[in-house]
């Protein structure tokens, strides 16, 4: 699958909001390159809500609740606190550690969507999801663009989304 599938389905913005373009797009923790699938949506779509229920953090938004940087690290400092309360009832692995869940995005429902960082090479990276308030990690097989495209064609049923998602009518909102 490629970008141009999710453009099929989920119309592109007249005018994407903090895109990224002309700028450098800045590594994760110095470390590792963002996947390109992943640079393809932000500079095509920006800051904003899909389908009214699931928003992606970008590196290049001014907004705290928005920002990548910010929500990594204000996430995995949540979870790693859960995991040391009760370990037994949440064995999350987060990232930076190997095949660690490193949050892309929140649903309104307050469920998280991770890449799992299960190599130094960010294009092998698949997609994972926490629905809120549970202990147990959905892992997919896609990367983040196909999980996308997947969910909002129905090809794809996630476990961790409501059964009314997504609606009939699918939209992009720029914030």
């Amino acid at each position: 699958m490629s970008i141009e599938s999710l453009n099929n389905i989920l119309p592109l913005p007249i005018h994407p909001n903090e895109n990224g373009q002309n700028r450098k797009w800045p590594l994760i923790d110095e470390r590792h390159a963002f996947p390109k699938d992943y640079i393809d949506f932000i500079t095509q779509y920006g800051t904003g809500r899909i389908a009214d229920f699931i928003t992606i953090f970008n590196p290049f938004s001014e907004d705290d609740d928005l920002n990548f940087f910010r929500q990594k690290e204000w996430i995995i400092e949540d979870f790693n606190s859960l995991v040391e309360s009760d370990p037994d009832y949440y064995p999350f692995i987060l990232y930076p550690k190997k095949d660690g869940l490193l949050p892309i995005g929140v649903t309104d429902n307050g469920d998280y969507i991770f890449w799992v960082a299960s190599s130094d090479d960010c294009e092998l990276w698949k997609v994972a999801i926490i629905a809120a308030r549970a202990p147990e990690v959905e892992y997919r097989q896609e990367n983040f663009t196909d999980f996308l495209e997947g969910v909002l064609s129905r090809k794809i049923n996630s476990m961790s989304f409501p059964d009314g998602f997504p609606p009939n009518s699918i939209e992009f909102n720029s914030i």
